[in-house]
């Protein structure tokens, strides 16, 4: 032990030392300046006062600028379309590695947030940048339930709302809300979150990029006020009309003259008077008549002068583009700058576009790492916007093209090696020795292309027993698309397999309740009662194992309408060559569509409704024969039916058959020449009771069937297959049965009736 004597007694004189420097350097501990707001603190409440242009009423004029000015409002729609152009949101556990699992929640998590502004994350964050370019600041509330253990919503808050305090016994400031009554409530920082964009020094509140946008628009107003006066006042000729005074002189009677100076003025004034009147109530398109003694001229209109208002416009067009940090050509400007310049000033931009989403990915990363603290997961999220490109990538590529030759003749003229080239153009050394010049990558593909389609010959898949003896013009070609089908259905059946037990292996340990609910069941029940599995179990199974069912349901909706359409088309196709018509099949028919829509939501509806409780039954079966492991849980996943290739067979028979009916059924349709149907059964050891009973019921062509269901119960169906009436699937699963046409001419078919 004695090397751990040395150990501690070394860093002891260690620590002494460094105590001993500090103080012969002067060191103090604690905060000598002080912030001017910190003298404050005399006054009641020891609020952070907000400077003249941080307080409420301002934000509030700022937003109404923002909706009444039509500069204003274009800035705030570009900056919102380039600041919301998609995120990817990782969960990464304490390894820094990813966590699936706590992704789903997330991702879950996120599709409901953000309620009040229509749900969605992406909404949340418009209502961020929205508030972050106008006020120069962002907070956010998660907020839980009563039991804490699930987040309600991320709700988004007024930044002007909220104040900064400092608390007399701590020193800390603490943010604060004012509430009706007056007083200030303390926020929880665990939960409440506030983030100012470019504060200064002593000030937590943030400002507002586009403050000095008051300033110009208020200038703006009085200017265009101004413009509409002289657009009114000068923008109308006027007549211009002078009186000429010696003519007025020489026409003054003689019986006037000698009455003296007041008859003169009297006189002149209503000669003036009178011409006055005559030109008041001239109409614009009355002549004009009038003596030498009166001249008429125009003034104003277009020829008149004025000053330039270009020029007062621009610089006030160029103000508003500076105070709203936007590019000139963003709002409709063209200054013709150049090519070069142009791209600085669209880097900027996209910098001051960054500068707010860092704010953003901050406030929700921390609201999502309480989430995960809520669901008991150890870990952190990470939100990254998309890149917004800055550079034209063509020219990057020719730039790296170049770079890239010049390396490789650097390594060739053994200027330097292979791996130091590989470390600047890839980050890493190189993989393998520089390789001998090959074909040409275009030319290379041609050929395969060529060689390819040379070898390849397509064959024809088996025909599908259970198809292809249906008496009908399409059965053959239907039951090679059910064997494809049915192939194609069973590997989506095994790449779910496969997903489900990767699930399985990551998976966390059976909760010890829902294993202390399965021992109690093994005792009080035997295995033959077939116990349900407890809702603990259940709902194990579904956080871990099945948490990506709407991706599945997606997967299966996909694969399922593109074979289910081209079952459809064949059939349609089939049927109008049948009836001998030159009409060609319409397989954008909206009906015929609207009916595969359906079908394929509905079918993968069952389908992975199917897998997810035979899923939830299988391991419940091995849980409760204990002693389960991750490896008997997997072996049992292999063995289950919900995978197996007869499941993928009778779901493939089932939807192709189904469709193509569908085909027929719309082919003949638009044919025009199918008046009515009769309902043909498969007449089969296996054939349902309602289908033997439905045989040879007919009817109109555009009425359904009627036809019994498992459990007896008439539903409709418009042909053989259909469940776009509600036709339950006893009633379609694995059914044979087509139905008869009845054509024009034969109409007394249809008074048999049904």
């Amino acid at each position: 032990m004695k090397w751990l004597d040395k150990l501690r007694n070394w860093r002891a004189k260690q620590a002494v030392t460094r105590a001993v420097r500090s103080v012969i350097r002067g060191f103090t501990s604690g905060k000598q300046t002080q912030h001017r707001w910190e003298q404050q603190f005399s006054w009641y409440e020891n609020i952070v006062k907000r400077s003249e242009y941080r307080q409420k009423n301002v934000m509030e004029t700022l937003k109404v600028i923002r909706d009444i000015n039509p500069d204003a409002s274009m800035a705030i729609w570009n900056f919102l379309r380039l600041g919301n152009s998609g995120h990817e949101l990782e969960c990464l556990n304490m390894k820094g590695k990813p966590d699936e699992q706590g992704l789903e929640l997330l991702n879950t998590l996120a599709k409901r947030v953000g309620k009040l502004y229509g749900g969605g994350l992406d909404q949340l964050i418009n209502v961020f940048l929205l508030t972050g370019y106008t006020q120069g600041a962002i907070a956010l509330e998660v907020e839980l339930n009563e039991s804490l253990d699930d987040v309600v919503d991320f709700h988004a808050v007024d930044p002007s709302s909220l104040d900064f305090r400092r608390n007399n016994e701590t020193g800390e400031m603490e943010l604060v809300q004012k509430q009706s009554d007056g007083r200030y409530k303390v926020m929880n920082p665990e939960q409440v979150f506030y983030h100012p964009f470019d504060p200064d020094i002593g000030d937590p509140y943030g400002r507002s990029p586009i403050l000095p946008v008051l300033q110009i628009v208020f200038f703006q107003v009085e200017v265009l006020k101004d413009l509409k006066a002289v657009a009114h006042h000068q923008g109308h000729a006027r007549l211009d009309i002078s009186v000429v005074e010696e003519a007025i002189i020489k026409n003054i009677p003689q019986s006037i003259l000698a009455q003296g100076q007041d008859a003169v003025m009297k006189f002149v004034s209503d000669y003036i008077g009178q011409i006055e009147e005559k030109f008041n109530s001239l109409k614009p398109d009355d002549n004009l008549f009038h003596t030498d003694s009166i001249k008429v001229d125009m003034v104003g209109g277009t020829n008149g002068k004025s000053m330039d208002v270009t020029k007062i416009i621009d610089v006030i067009n160029q103000q508003i583009v500076s105070s709203l940090k936007q590019l000139p050509i963003l709002l409709g400007r063209n200054e013709g700058t150049t090519e070069t310049h142009g791209t600085i000033q669209w880097q900027i931009y996209v910098a001051g576009i960054e500068s707010i989403q860092r704010g953003i990915k901050r406030l929700l990363e921390r609201a999502y790492n309480v989430a995960l603290q809520v669901y008991g997961r150890q870990g952190r999220a990470r939100l990254t916007f998309n890149e917004l490109r800055t550079a034209d990538r063509y020219k990057e590529a020719q730039a790296e093209e170049i770079e890239t030759r010049t390396r490789i003749t650097q390594v060739q003229q053994g200027w330097r090696t292979n791996d130091e080239a590989a470390l600047e153009m890839v980050g890493h050394p190189a993989v393998s020795e520089p390789q001998a010049p090959t074909m040409p990558l275009g030319i290379a593909r041609q050929r395969s292309r060529r060689t390819t389609g040379k070898r390849t010959v397509k064959t024809r898949a088996e025909e599908d027993e259970y198809v292809k003896d249906i008496p009908v013009s399409w059965a053959s070609d239907v039951a090679e698309l059910t064997t494809r089908a049915g192939n194609d259905f069973y590997g989506l059946l095994q790449g779910q397999l496969d997903f489900y037990i990767e699930r399985l292996r990551n998976a966390p340990e059976v909760p010890t309740w829902a294993l202390i609910d399965i021992e109690r069941m093994r005792m009080a029940t035997t295995r033959e009662q077939k116990p349900e599995p407890p809702l603990e179990f259940e709902e194990w199974v579904l956080v871990n194992i099945l948490t990506a069912t709407g991706t599945q349901l997606e997967l299966w909706t996909e694969t399922g309408l593109d074979w289910m359409e081209q079952a459809a088309i064949m059939a349609g196709r089939a049927t109008l060559l049948e009836l001998d018509t030159s009409i060609d099949f319409d397989h954008r028919d909206e009906g015929l569509i609207r009916w595969l829509m359906r079908r394929a939501n509905d079918a993968a509806d069952l389908i992975q409704g199917v897998t997810d409780k035979d899923v939830i039954m299988t391991l419940w079966d091995v849980a409760y024969e204990g002693n389960y492991t991750i490896v008997k849980f997997a072996d049992a996943l292999q063995e289950a039916h919900a995978f197996s290739r007869e499941r993928a067979i009778v779901i493939a028979r089932t939807e192709i058959l189904n469709s193509a009916r569908a085909g027929q059924y719309y082919g003949d349709k638009q044919s025009g020449m199918v008046i009515g149907k009769q309902w043909m059964s498969a007449h089969q050891d296996n054939t349902r009771d309602g289908h033997r009973e439905a045989d040879g019921q007919i009817r109109a062509f555009d009425e359904p069937f009627y036809v019994a269901n498992a459990e007896g119960q008439a539903e409709m169906l418009m042909f053989p297959g259909d469940s776009s009436m509600g036709a339950s699937g006893s009633n379609v699963i694995n059914c044979r049965c087509w139905y008869k046409r009845i054509l024009q001419g034969e109409e007394d078919l249809l008074k048999g009736g049904a």
